[in-house]
């Protein structure tokens, strides 16, 4: 996946966005501010639809880097970094290089921003040449003076009521964006008169706001339980499963062991009416085993079978070679579709027909058949039934 820089001020355009210029909460009691962070004007009634769609901007009244390319720009030399974070001061010579130097030299966002022309980031192609091409790519965007809202549905007021007050509460998300309101007011409606001394700090101000907002947002987005691996491209497939790859240099090519719990699990179905409608023989010996009252119905089965996976051990011997017996029966004429994340084409996806293991908790494949999952020792495969 990759992730390109957004054209502020054209989205802006486009959408018709609308700004937020105040932290107020509300105009009068039951209506909220209509410029405001959590503005039904702005974003939507609250429980609509819209409410979760609908974004707005923040005018920072001055020039920033783009929170995703502050990293990259940051990232291209150490003088870059130390000159963006005050920690030395630099001036640019006339071939676009910057030397440091305490006594004549400026450091700064502002300073950064309006003499980015004269710097030659070519000179930084052989120690950093993807963050040169990708400031290139995208010079139009780096710098920006417009900064999005997320949509308020998904930050919204948390109202709640004692016998005594109204508590609101709302996300650290919005909190930082009440920060960057305050930041951008405090420069009042005429920036262009204000002096350096007032401007600069603001700017920096803003700038680390913006990069907290982002950070953010990141954090949310990144990991396994993350909006992206964990809503978006989450998928819940029914009888399937994911188990470490062991080798078995016994095995057919195009054949993979799995324990018979884990065979039982995954054509539970097949498995179920084999149990209650094509062998009832064992039904009472699962029903002594189980302690149960009355024979086992489907529901009893699929309990029996997730404990069986989760601990194996509590199985009785006979009963365990009953289940193999099962699950020999229910795969002779079936195979399993197996793969290793992430799936890059269609040949990501292989199919092999079932030998079911007594032991294990891992699924065997030849060694030779290793490479065509891309796959090695101990490494995890995703898989699930084929009918």
């Amino acid at each position: 996946m990759r992730l390109e820089l957004l054209d502020i001020n054209d989205f802006v355009l486009k959408k018709n966005l609308k700004p937020v210029t105040t932290v107020r909460l509300y105009e009068k009691v039951g209506k909220t501010e209509p410029a405001g962070l959590f503005s039904e004007e702005i974003f939507g009634k609250f429980g609509s639809a819209e409410r979760r769609r609908n974004f707005a901007y923040i005018n920072l009244k001055v020039t920033i880097i783009h929170p995703e390319a502050y990293s990259i720009v940051t990232g291209l030399d150490a003088s870059v970094s130390k000159l963006l974070t005050n920690k030395a001061k630099y001036v640019i010579t006339k071939e676009g290089l910057l030397v440091e130097d305490p006594e004549k030299g400026s450091s700064g966002i502002t300073f950064f921003i309006n003499n980015y022309k004269k710097i030659d980031i070519d000179k930084f192609k052989k120690t950093k040449p993807k963050n040169v091409k990708f400031l290139k790519s995208n010079k139009e965007k780096i710098f920006i003076d417009k900064y999005l809202i997320l949509p308020a549905g998904i930050r919204d007021l948390a109202v709640s009521k004692t016998s005594k007050q109204t508590i609101v509460n709302f996300s650290d998300l919005s909190e930082l964006y009440g920060t960057l309101v305050r930041h951008t007011n405090a420069l009042g409606s005429d920036v262009k008169n204000l002096p350096e001394e007032i401007i600069i700090p603001i700017t920096e101000q803003i700038q680390k706001t913006v990069l907290e907002i982002n950070n953010w947002i990141k954090n949310r987005l990144k990991g396994k339980s993350g909006l992206i691996r964990g809503g978006l491209l989450k998928k819940v497939i029914d009888y399937s499963g994911r188990l470490v790859i062991t080798t078995d240099h016994t095995l057919p090519l195009g054949t993979v062991g799995l324990p018979w719990t884990v065979v039982l699990k995954l054509y539970e179905p097949f498995a179920i009416n084999y149990i209650l409608k094509k062998d009832k023989n064992a039904l009472s010996s699962i029903q002594f085993m189980l302690k149960m009252d009355a024979p086992p119905d489907v529901s009893d089965l699929k309990r029996l079978f997730k404990a069986a996976i989760d601990k194996p051990e509590l199985i009785p011997v006979d009963m365990v070679d009953y289940f193999m017996h099962v699950a020999n029966d229910i795969v002779k004429d079936k195979c399993v579709l197996y793969k290793r994340d992430p799936v890059n084409s269609r040949s990501s996806w292989l199919a092999g027909s079932v030998r079911v293991d007594r032991d294990g908790v891992s699924m065997m494949l030849n060694p030779f058949d290793l490479e065509r999952t891309g796959g090695d020792h101990d490494k995890t495969l995703s898989l699930s039934r084929v009918i």
